[in-house]
């Protein structure tokens, strides 16, 4: 092999290796939650994670900020929402719902948000879903309600709270993933992601303080900065950045295929770090899920007859 093509090869395992870094830090960013929810309150955890991100982000977003200020002012109710949805709202969610339920639950039932987003999307704006898609999402349904009812569909059916709390949230981020398809071209990027990271810090804000003096104090200790450190670091500076480069690269349809590494990194995680083990009902649940995203992605055949023909 020549220097040349080494070199060609190297540059094409590079934006993997960053959206496999980017899927790395998601998933770990669940798992070391899960660790520390004992001692660390999980809206105190989500406000000191985006104070911290805020302040790595900052020297990249400011001046694309201010370039886009008056596209900003014209868009603010769309980023205010963006920024409650995908800031506020999915993150604490999910850490409100790992203090009461395993990090292997959360992470299996992350892999329904392709199809939660196929959902939302006809919702909110009646975008046709073929009977293809419909029927991926009525298959995906019942691998989440086998987590969430940890098994019980038929013999004892009942929800659990902090597993709904946890579809609730990838319901929260399924919308969030839609409405940021309208903001505008050039508001997308850094100026997006400053703006909501900003602002999405300021509404937690009241609810940190709220939780501070009502129920719990964020501690001041070794692992309370660790974790804050980590998810504003890792699981929103460094996984955004990569996860952008990777998508420049790739394409955002072949990147996005990278998110279903999540679970798989997020199990792994769990059963290293927190000793969680996958029982009957996880691995039926999986089996489902998987099968609704098959279905989902599953390409019509093409006839012959219909094929584009060679004009010369």
């Amino acid at each position: 092999m020549t220097e040349k093509t080494r070199n060609i090869a190297s540059i094409a395992w590079l934006p993997i290796l960053l959206a496999v870094i980017a899927t790395m830090s998601w998933a770990g960013n669940i798992t070391l939650s899960k660790m520390v929810n004992a001692t660390i309150p999980p809206i105190g955890l989500a406000f000191w994670r985006w104070t911290v991100a805020s302040l790595v982000l900052a020297p990249f977003v400011i001046r694309p900020m201010r370039r886009q200020w008056p596209l900003f002012k014209r868009h603010i109710k769309l980023v205010l929402l963006l920024a409650l949805f995908g800031v506020a709202g999915y993150n604490t969610l999910v850490y409100i719902a790992l203090e009461n339920t395993l990090s292997t639950n959360v992470v299996i039932l992350q892999s329904s948000s392709p199809l939660m987003i196929l959902l939302v999307q006809f919702l909110l704006f009646r975008h046709t879903t073929t009977y293809r898609q419909a029927l991926a999402i009525c298959v995906s349904a019942i691998g989440v309600l086998l987590i969430i009812t940890k098994g019980q569909l038929v013999t004892d059916f009942s929800l659990g709270n902090s597993e709904m709390i946890a579809l609730f949230a990838i319901l929260v981020w399924a919308t969030y993933s839609v409405l940021v398809q309208k903001l505008p071209a050039d508001l997308k990027g850094l100026p997006m992601l400053g703006y909501t990271v900003f602002i999405g810090n300021l509404m937690l804000l009241p609810f940190y303080l709220g939780e501070s003096l009502l129920f719990e104090t964020m501690p001041i200790s070794k692992e309370s900065i660790a974790i804050s450190l980590y998810t504003g670091i890792f699981a929103s500076g460094i996984a955004f950045f990569c996860w952008n480069a990777a998508v420049q690269r790739m394409g955002a349809a072949t990147t996005g295929q990278f998110m279903h590494l999540i679970p798989v990194f997020g199990l792994i995680f769990s059963m290293l770090l927190l000793g969680e083990k996958l029982l009957q009902y996880h691995y039926l649940g999986i089996a489902f899920i998987v099968a609704g995203i098959v279905i989902a992605n599953i390409k019509p055949a093409v006839k012959a007859d219909s094929a584009p023909q060679n004009r010369y």
